[in-house]
């Protein structure tokens, strides 16, 4: 008689002897496979909820790779003048008061800008004459020298080191998944 399947068996001509045995077998390795399946949920859960993280530290990776690049395009290719003041006021953007500096300066090549950088409202009013940053034949790149985010590079450094733990914990899954848990020897 099969144990999976109660009205099969050898006599009735149904299964042969060999196949029973083998039926016997599969179903048994099939209700240990289910039984796995029940609690191998919760496994399934916290490899979901791995999963999201993983996501949430690519997104946070690519953002600040953004403003870090930014940073590193002034770091690398910027260059500084000195240039004079031309007005000061305080203005409002997105629910921040900010300090506006407008400012003329000449770059290496001897042409004449007039630009403007936005700075938080605690910022010490500039005096005549100041430092900027700028890209050499980018319009409207300048800024006031120290108006930088290096938190985003931090937050970059951060998120890289986030995303090597995130790749070792998705090859951990991943490897669980195709060669199972790892064992443990005897001794």
């Amino acid at each position: 008689m099969s144990e999976c399947y109660p009205g099969l068996n050898a006599s009735e001509g149904f299964l042969s002897e060999g196949n029973q045995r083998l039926s016997n077998t599969i179903c048994n390795k099939l209700t240990h496979l289910n039984f796995n399946r029940r609690n191998s949920s919760m496994d399934q859960d916290e490899d979901l909820a791995q999963l999201k993280w993983i996501l949430i530290a690519g997104i946070a990776f690519l953002f600040s790779a953004f403003f870090a690049f930014q940073e590193l395009k002034y770091f690398v290719w910027g260059t500084t003048a000195e240039a004079t003041v031309t007005n000061t006021f305080e203005t409002r953007e997105r629910r921040r008061n900010l300090l506006a500096v407008e400012y003329t300066f000449t770059d290496k090549e001897g042409q004449h800008h007039s630009e403007r950088d936005d700075v938080p409202s605690d910022w010490p009013t500039p005096g005549p004459k100041v430092t900027i940053q700028y890209m050499p034949g980018v319009e409207d790149s300048s800024r006031l020298e120290g108006h930088s985010r290096t938190g985003a590079v931090w937050v970059f450094f951060v998120c890289c080191g986030l995303l090597v733990f995130a790749g070792f914990k998705l090859y951990q899954i991943a490897s669980d998944a195709i060669d199972g848990p790892p064992r443990r020897r005897k001794r």
